[in-house]
């Protein structure tokens, strides 16, 4: 293994919003995707990875989904790997290039430690908790719009001054029948436009993408979300390729 300059990206979301079981996700189930370059997660302490270990168990139908795991006293910290498939010059086949961070917060809440260095942010919104009613959907749609606007912006710069890669995460996607084929965009504006004008007023270099951690929909057995089978995450890699492989010249999404 061969350790690069680290980078640093921030996991950051409402309670509620998805971010632990997309980690977990990252961790345990994550299948290499076709013609991308291949990345694995794993916790960076003992601690992380024991509370990923305790966030399932074993079920007769597939897999329980636990929600009792104590968090970590310090956020949860995770190391990206870019993996190879031939070594290097120096017979390296894997490379530590990111450090994932997690921070739950709600509007309001301090910015997480590390924000103005980092190389990028994720943001979760959770589309299945806001389409069941209008303080849900307001309430996330309040959080993101705060949290874009405490984003550290660049001295001097014109609007949009936040440099940095801003992704918004939908999350909850396996709830949604037909999220296979909705535009992210434009599933991000129906739940109110001034989300998407947050996001073109602050962010230089911002994407929205569609996040499964389960790809399929649990189901609630004797007082316990289920998956049936083996969970099969689409869409989790997405936004923390982009990060990593957009630069300062590109564009904004």
């Amino acid at each position: 293994m061969h350790n690069e300059r680290r980078r640093s990206i921030i996991l950051w979301g409402p309670p509620g919003s998805g971010k632990s079981l997309y980690l977990t996700s990252l961790v345990r189930w994550l299948a290499r995707e076709r013609n991308e370059r291949a990345y694995s997660v794993l916790p960076a302490n003992d601690a992380t990875a024991r509370w990923i270990a305790g966030r399932t168990a074993p079920h007769p139908e597939g897999l329980a989904l636990l929600s009792s795991s104590d968090r970590p006293a310090e956020p949860p910290q995770f190391l990206i790997y870019s993996i190879s498939d031939t070594p290097d010059a120096a017979h390296h086949r894997s490379a530590l290039v990111a450090q994932l961070t997690l921070c739950d917060a709600s509007a309001g809440d301090p910015a997480p430690a590390g924000l103005s260095e980092a190389s990028g942010v994720m943001l979760f919104l959770p589309v299945a908790t806001m389409a069941l009613s209008v303080d849900a959907r307001d309430e996330c749609v309040s959080w993101l719009t705060t949290t874009l606007a405490r984003l550290p912006e660049e001295a001097g710069a014109p609007p949009p001054a936040v440099s940095m890669p801003v992704a918004v995460c939908l999350t909850q996607t396996d709830e949604v029948p037909d999220a296979i084929g909705r535009d992210a965009n434009q599933w991000l504006e129906s739940f109110g436009s001034e989300s998407m004008r947050a996001l073109r007023a602050h962010c230089a270099h911002h994407s929205v993408f569609k996040v499964s951690s389960l790809g399929r929909a649990p189901r609630r057995r004797d007082g316990i979300e289920v998956v049936t089978g083996t969970p099969e995450p689409r869409g989790a890699l997405s936004a923390i390729r982009w990060i990593l492989e957009t630069t300062p010249t590109e564009a904004a999404v």
